[in-house]
């Protein structure tokens, strides 16, 4: 047998092995689960556009809320399907919240979240959606389950507030809604109150900071240049923040790096997409939040 031969089969076995399902015991890196992952879910699922209201097309919101509610359970079904049923494939917002109350606050809009064990903490949390949507169904399915979890994990009070939407309001009447908010829980006896905001929400988090004793930002998209001018109104970012965490997405296509924040924050890295990645990167994201907000609430 020549060499070129014997090079020639052992490629091919390794070509086999590439590309057997299941059928050879070896450990995939984080960026080769993702990749997996997200090349499934993209390929089985139509990504609807995301066109803000204000650009030459503009999106219906509701398909878009619609799609990322149902991500969490799609990317479960598609890492059983892709990464192997014998792993924990549980997303935060199912392997979190406990025994978390839930309670309705309508005069703000928003839901209180209680966890088991209070510490006395309290925060805000704010979500994802690029200030137009991320209300209704996304806010019920994905988002306020990780809300849920990050209170039962932290023992930290969170107040989800459902902020008002642009291009209908204003960047500083959505401002004075957290504003009002951070108000009502010092009311009710909070002492320290920390925030927590996804993308577009961890940008009006650093747009409030001023009423927060810490931060934690998730993937936040810190760019307001998007925005029209009359709902813009001149609002842009301090330039001092609080005591701040903010994790990074290492495949965003949406948030980019911002170094005059992480400069003063705590910065961690993940292997994600801007809203997807396995449900292990998920959940440690989500335990991250939740250790921060509870080590910056202890002192």
């Amino acid at each position: 047998m020549s060499d070129f031969t014997k090079s020639d089969e052992q490629q091919e076995k390794l070509d086999r092995e590439e590309f057997q399902v299941g059928g050879v015991d070896r450990k995939l890196t984080p960026e080769q689960q993702l990749e997996q992952l997200a090349t499934y879910l993209y390929a089985h699922y139509d990504l609807p556009d995301k066109n803000p209201p204000w650009s030459e097309n503009p999106s219906d919101p509701l398909a878009a809320d619609t799609f990322d509610a149902r991500l969490p359970d799609r990317i479960t079904h598609s890492a059983m399907l892709m990464l192997g049923a014998g792993l924990d494939h549980s997303m935060p917002g199912v392997a979190f919240p406990g025994n978390t109350t839930v309670t309705e606050v309508p005069e703000l809009k928003a839901q209180l979240f209680t966890p088991s064990q209070p510490t006395g903490a309290w925060a805000i949390s704010l979500h994802p959606g690029g200030w137009w949507k991320g209300a209704g169904v996304a806010l019920d399915n994905a988002w306020r389950p990780e809300v849920a979890g990050v209170a039962e994990l932290s023992g930290v009070t969170i107040l989800d507030l459902d902020y008002p939407l642009v291009p209908e309001h204003s960047l500083p009447e959505v401002i004075a809604a957290v504003t009002t908010a951070a108000d009502w829980a010092r009311s009710q006896g909070a002492t320290w109150l920390g925030a927590w905001g996804y993308s577009s929400g961890g940008a009006l988090a650093v747009l409030s900071s001023k009423l927060f004793d810490a931060l934690a930002l998730t993937f936040p998209h810190l760019d307001l240049s998007m925005l029209p001018d009359d709902v813009r109104q001149g609002v842009d970012f301090p330039t001092e923040l609080p005591p701040t965490l903010i994790q990074v997405a290492t495949y965003d296509t949406i948030a980019e790096r911002y170094l005059w924040a992480e400069d003063q924050a705590e910065v961690k890295q993940y292997v994600s997409e801007h809203r997807i990645s396995t449900p292990e990167v998920a959940r440690q994201r989500v335990k991250d939040v939740a250790e921060y907000l509870a080590a910056q609430a202890a002192g």
